[in-house]
Parts: C-alpha cells; sequence; structure tokens
C-alpha cells in the first residue's frame, strides 16, 4: 500500500472532531482545492482527491471507527478493510439494500430532501410534578438559518450552483462490476450544489447558532428515562427538507420522604409497641396534605396499608392514580425511664402469669388423656 497522510491531518483537525467539525473543515479544503476553482492545477486537484477521500471515511462512523483501530489498512479494501462480502470500500449497508432493491424493482432509498437536524435536552421534575404534571420554558441552543445569506450559505453577490459532479442529484452511482452503487456525491457531499464563495457568518452551512427559547408540557406519570418528543424543535434542514425534532429526557428528583414503585408510593409510619399494640390513628404526609391513617390493633412490623389514588398516575393513561403504601415500622426503645420501666416490668410478667397457665392448662389435659 503506498504511502498516506493520516486523514485527521489532512483535514487539519484533532481525533476527536466531531462530524460537525470534520465536516466544516472538509468544505473549506474542497472550496480552496475545487478542480472548478483551480482549472488545470494537478497539485489542487490531487489535494481535493486526498480531502475528499479522508471526509469519506471520517464522515462514516462505521469506517471512521475501522480507520481509528487499523489505520488506512482498515479501510482499504485490498487489505480486508472494506464493507464486506467482495465490495471493499465502495458502499455501506444502505448502498448495498438500495443496489438490491434496484434489481429488484424496490423503490430504492427515499428522493425526499433529508431533515434538519434532531436535538436532545434533560429535564429534571419533582414528584409533585409528576403527579400533577408540569411546563418548562427551555432555552435550546441550535442553528437557524442564517440572516446574512437568508440561508442560502453564499456570500452576497453570489449563488450556490449545480455540482458538476452529480448535476444537483446528491448521489453519484459507482460501477462495480454488474453492480450499481449510489453513494453521497463526494463533491458536494451530498447536497447537490456547491457554493464558490461561502457566507463567513455561516461558513456557507445556511445555518447560524441561536439561542431559542421553548416550552414543553410535561404530562402526568413521566418517570426516569421518559422522552418527550416535540416535533419541528429540531434544526432546519438545509435542503428544504423538515425540521428535525428535539427529544426531552426527564429525570426525577429523589423525594426526601417518598420512593416511588411504578405508580406506587412508598412511606414508612413508625409506632412505639403500644401504638401498635392498641392501635391509634397516625397523620400521614402525602403529596397534597397530611391526612389521617387508622392503625389497627395488633399491627405487626412490615405490614402494609394503603391510601388508595393518592399515588401517580400512568403517563399517558387517564386511568386512577396508583396507591400510597404505608409499612409500619415498630420501634423498641433503647431507653426508658424509671416508670416506664415499671410498666414494662409488669407488662412483662402478666404476659408470664398468662403464659403460665396456659401452658398449665395444657399440661392438665394431656394428664387426662394418660389417666
Amino acid at each position: 500500500m503506498p504511502d498516506k497522510r493520516d486523514y485527521y491531518e489532512v483535514l487539519g483537525i484533532e481525533r476527536t472532531a466531531s462530524a460537525d467539525e470534520i465536516k466544516r473543515a472538509y468544505r473549506k479544503l474542497a472550496f480552496k482545492y475545487h478542480p472548478d476553482q483551480n482549472p488545470g492545477n494537478k497539485e489542487a486537484e490531487s489535494k481535493f482527491k486526498e480531502a475528499s477521500e479522508a471526509h469519506e471515511v471520517l464522515a462514516d462512523a462505521e469506517k471512521k471507527g475501522r480507520y481509528d483501530q487499523f489505520g488506512h489498512a482498515g479501510v482499504d479494501p485490498q487489505a480486508g478493510g472494506g464493507a464486506g462480502g467482495g465490495f471493499g470500500n465502495s458502499g455501506n449497508a444502505q448502498d448495498i439494500f438500495d443496489m438490491f432493491s434496484d434489481m429488484f424493482g424496490g423503490g430504492g432509498r427515499s428522493a425526499g430532501p433529508a431533515a434538519g437536524q434532531s436535538l436532545r435536552a434533560n429535564i429534571e421534575v419533582t414528584l409533585d410534578e409528576v403527579r400533577a404534571g408540569a411546563k418548562r420554558s427551555l432555552k435550546v441552543r441550535r442553528r437557524e438559518q442564517c440572516e446574512t445569506c437568508s440561508g442560502t450559505g453564499a456570500a452576497a453577490g453570489s449563488r450556490a450552483t449545480v455540482c458538476s459532479g452529480c448535476g444537483g442529484a446528491g448521489q453519484v452511482i459507482r460501477q462495480n462490476g454488474f453492480f450499481s452503487l449510489r453513494q453521497p456525491c463526494p463533491r458536494c457531499n451530498g447536497r447537490g450544489k456547491t457554493i464558490p464563495s461561502p457566507c463567513r457568518s455561516c461558513d456557507g452551512g445556511g445555518l447560524a447558532m441561536k439561542s431559542i427559547d421553548v416550552e414543553v408540557k410535561i404530562p402526568p406519570g413521566v418517570d426516569d428515562g421518559t422522552q418527550l418528543k416535540l416535533r419541528d424543535q429540531g434544526e432546519p434542514s438545509t435542503e428544504g427538507g423538515p425540521r428535525g425534532d428535539l427529544y426531552c429526557v426527564i429525570s426525577v428528583k429523589e423525594h426526601k420522604v417518598f420512593t416511588r414503585k411504578g405508580r406506587d408510593l412508598l412511606v414508612d409510619c413508625h409506632l412505639t409497641p403500644a401504638e401498635a399494640a392498641l392501635g391509634c390513628e397516625k397523620q400521614v404526609p402525602t403529596l397534597e396534605k397530611p391526612t389521617r391513617l387508622e392503625i389497627p390493633k395488633g399491627g405487626q412490623p412490615g405490614d402494609v396499608l394503603k391510601i388508595r389514588g393518592m399515588g401517580v398516575p400512568e403517563v399517558g393513561r387517564t386511568t386512577t392514580p396508583g396507591d400510597i403504601l404505608v409499612k409500619l415500622v415498630v420501634e423498641i426503645p433503647k431507653r426508658v425511664s424509671g416508670r416506664e420501666k415499671e410498666l414494662y416490668e409488669e407488662l412483662l410478667k402478666i404476659k408470664i402469669d398468662s403464659q403460665s397457665r396456659e401452658d398449665a392448662g395444657i399440661f392438665t389435659k394431656i394428664k387426662q388423656w394418660f389417666d
């Protein structure tokens, strides 16, 4: 394999560069060395091809992964680094699917313009908001149509031209023996047009970063990981397609009293031994206001009582909310006062006397069986 420059070095970027940084670096080089800008310049043509090759690999997540791990050998078809199955580096899985669709009369990939980029935002809510629902006003950083060039990407006094490489289709067909493989045009990066004089405000992309206020309605019952999709709140398309979407990922803040289990809320109710034995009325918290709960006589540690309908709803459902599950916790005192000690000793004596009478009654019955 002939010596090749590192693809990151070719584009002048770090190995940690994002997809947008890779795209911007390629566009600058493509504009600088494009054959239309440098007619008859073999060196410029060579650098343009080198940049296109680097971009083709680094802009594809799968190829980039192989390149990062194995270098040029990971993406060179002659070294076995192609897409597999003898197709070398000339197409990804979608290209191969399109190829067989074409062979058997399928429609191939959609010819519609690509949608704008979708975005993600994180929202933290309280358990009270989970029960009642909530609204949020988010500040979202997203790219909007560049005001300088009105989204064309072209500098004042110039305009985009139809790409000579693909004739405006955004795709090129490569013949590989019997098969025809479609790929994004390397000259225009699949846009179908080239911009000889890019707008300086957006670097020819047609979009510029802005901060936008977005209202988010959070329905009752959301849980950790719930994903709300806000249609058309992502970035606009530069190709006339629909806007992207905004995905809001919910996380629920830990509550200082309740533990959530699905639609139910769990809470402990602490009792003294006397309260557990005799029964009592206790005040129990809810997400709205405290309520009185009747504790039956003889309540055992670990018993669970329900306050129905005071839990949280199930997202997207109109059914009754879950319950508050009250777990009885009987607290045994570690220290007792003098009078408390006397009462506990008297209670213990009563229990022992009662047990002795029961035992005596049992022995009497056994004796009678043998008499």
